[in-house]
């Protein structure tokens, strides 16, 4: 709580308060008034100071009238060190008093008259001046009021949106959750079913003794595993589940089949994985696709005989590091399709970076080769 805000919770807003307040006064800290309390001394010490300089005054006034001057310091002082307004104005009436012994001393006929005349104008001033202070800090405590409620306005206009926007995501969720299983899902399910038809088909037929039927039937079943696993993917996906790959046996499995499972590619892939002890799921998401796209692309564009795939943390910049080079003929210059676009974003989305690059200089085939490097913060 500031100073100000002290000082406002120490003032009446009722009548009740007032009342209490010409008898007890206020509760601040300091015990003073404002501007008195923003020096931040004791009270006694305040009390101790203006009475010295009230006797200095009519100390003063004893030798010369000029030390009257005096009496604009003391007597605001005796309204900002006693806060109690009854305590207020017995401090005045003494100090009235003392004045007019000064006058009676020095032997002025009119000894009572300026003390008395004083008093009563200072009484009044200083009374509505009080006054003037409550309704100022009454217009504060409204002001402030105001400030609480706008506030208060503000954050739950907030809250109202953060609420639209987490109920619009959820049904932009829910909407492709719908058309993933309607469309995706389905189209799964049939290649499955298709496949399976297939196979028993060719069993019956063939009994797989030729050649070209053993070819014909890996190639149908190979077809039947790629549809399921991307059913159990589509599945995950409305389920917003994370990727089925990773929930068997973790990350470091994942990367392991999906390497094997490029491999009759013609493809001799190297894999080296070195995870942290514990990787949140959206960064173990990430690696899994960077890698499924790189490999993806290596197999429809690169022409590429070996890939070297490796996953490590930089223990310097406290970043994952996933690598996936490969020897094909490199991307020569060819705009972004889709799917690197969308593992550069991604890779963004985790405050990390994505580059793509010649792996080497031109061959005598003319091959550079590409790297693929994503770095994300771990």
């Amino acid at each position: 709580m500031t100073r100000e805000t002290q000082d406002l919770v120490s003032w009446p807003r009722d009548l009740r308060g007032k009342l209490r307040l010409a008898c007890e006064g206020t509760d601040s800290p300091t015990g003073v008034y404002p501007p008195l309390d923003r020096a931040d001394l004791p009270r006694w010490v305040w009390c101790l100071l203006t009475w010295t300089l009230a006797a200095a005054a009519l100390l003063g006034v004893f030798y010369s009238e000029l030390a009257m001057l005096g009496f604009f310091i003391v007597l605001p002082m005796l309204w900002w060190v006693y806060t109690r307004w009854w305590a207020a104005v017995v401090a005045h009436l003494v100090f009235g008093a003392g004045f007019a012994v000064v006058g009676y001393v020095k032997g002025d006929e009119a000894w009572w008259i300026n003390p008395l005349i004083m008093v009563v104008v200072v009484l009044v001033a200083g009374t509505w001046v009080t006054w003037v202070h409550i309704v100022r800090f009454e217009a504060i405590h409204a002001l402030e009021a105001k400030e609480e409620a706008l506030a208060a306005l503000a954050r739950a206009q907030d809250e109202l949106v953060a609420a639209e926007r987490t109920a619009g995501t959820a049904a932009e969720h829910e909407r492709w959750s719908r058309e993933v299983h309607d469309t995706l899902a389905q189209g799964f399910i049939s290649v499955v079913n298709l496949a399976q038809t297939a196979l028993n088909d060719l069993s019956e037929h063939s009994g797989g003794d030729s050649h070209e039927a053993r070819t014909l039937y890996g190639l149908l079943a190979e077809i039947e595993a790629v549809a399921r696993d991307n059913l159990a993917e589509a599945r995950a996906l409305v389920a917003g589940e994370s990727p089925s790959a990773l929930r068997d046996d973790g990350l470091e499995a994942a990367l392991r089949r999906l390497t094997r499972s490029q491999e009759h590619h013609a493809l001799d892939i190297s894999l080296i994985v070195e995870l942290p002890a514990q990787t949140v799921s959206a960064l173990q998401v990430a690696v899994l696709r960077i890698v499924q796209e790189s490999l993806s692309n290596v197999v429809r564009h690169a022409q590429a005989g070996h890939v070297d795939v490796v996953v490590s943390v930089s223990s310097e910049t406290g970043e994952l590091i996933v690598t996936v080079a490969d020897d094909g003929v490199g991307a020569g210059g060819a705009p972004e399709g889709t799917g690197l676009t969308g593992m550069r974003s991604r890779v963004e989305t985790l405050g990390g970076t994505l580059t793509v690059d010649p792996l080497q200089e031109p061959d005598e085939r003319g091959r550079v080769g590409t790297v693929v490097e994503a770095r994300m913060p771990l």
